[in-house]
């Protein structure tokens, strides 16, 4: 089983949103406009070269979400505040693309952060375990800047991230993922994860480790740095016979800034 950071993750830095007035939020130039509409049809095009290229799969939909006490990612906490993370996934043979977000309930001071993120993996099995290559567009609608702005250099809109991961035999339970931004980051920043799953007493738990080489400023690190250590239990709650709902509670401490944290999450 390949545990995957994709999605649902961010940069290190609390966004506040800038406030617009209607007129102005929906008042778009021809530039713009061009723009949007050449997205669109870039998106169609996509899906359709994606549905094409797998004529006998079955695409399979899943909708999700989950209730978080804190969104923590890789050892850092953003919008310090309940966080609710609705997901849509399309998957097709072993390829999957989706759509993950996460929006702050009840910040206070109305700085309430919020990301919308698009991704997406392909996976190989082989006889030495399962690697999958992942891609993850990133982009903070609380940081108030326009969705179509794709600029570099740390003044754009979205930060792309390039990764692979390995799952050991299936009798190893260990994943090892490497992650790169490789679009408007100028550190170009790396993280590097380890886990290690196990079951015990009806209750799954992930024991994690991440590592970031080198200074910079998505991860919030002075040096090369441990940056995200800890375990999650996940069970499920039985509600009904034919319906439960997977509990999960974390002890995540990030050694670098000297900060930890406990969670609780319901996934529905």
């Amino acid at each position: 089983m390949l545990i995957l950071a994709a999605g649902g993750r961010g940069p290190g830095r609390t966004c506040v949103c800038e406030k617009m007035t209607t007129s102005s939020a929906y008042r778009l130039s021809d530039n713009e406009r061009t723009k949007s509409m050449r997205a669109r049809h870039m998106v169609v095009s996509v899906c359709m070269v994606f549905l094409a290229a797998f004529p006998e799969a079955t695409a399979q939909l899943q909708v999700n979400a989950d209730i978080m006490s804190r969104y923590i990612w890789r050892g850092l906490d953003f919008g310090n505040s309940p966080s609710f993370q609705p997901a849509l996934t399309v998957a097709v043979g072993n390829l999957k693309i989706g759509t993950w977000g996460a929006y702050s309930v009840g910040a206070q001071g109305g700085s309430a952060f919020a990301e919308h993120d698009l991704w997406a993996s392909y996976s190989v099995q082989t006889a030495a375990g399962t690697f999958t290559a992942i891609y993850t567009d990133y982009y903070y609608p609380s940081a108030g800047l326009k969705y179509f702005d794709y600029g570099g250099k740390g003044s754009g809109a979205h930060t792309l991230e390039v990764g692979l991961g390995y799952a050991l035999a299936e009798d190893i339970p260990v994943t090892l993922t490497g992650y790169v931004n490789v679009h408007n980051d100028p550190d170009n920043s790396v993280y590097l994860q380890a886990n290690y799953l196990l079951r015990v007493d009806g209750v799954s738990l992930d024991i994690f480790a991440g590592f970031t080489p080198s200074k910079g400023a998505w991860y919030v690190a002075r040096n090369a740095s441990m940056i995200n250590i800890g375990v999650k239990a996940t069970r499920s709650v039985v509600v009904t016979e034919s319906f439960s709902i997977p509990v999960s509670a974390a002890f995540i401490l990030n050694p670098h800034l000297e900060q930890s944290y406990l969670t609780l999450g319901i996934s529905f």
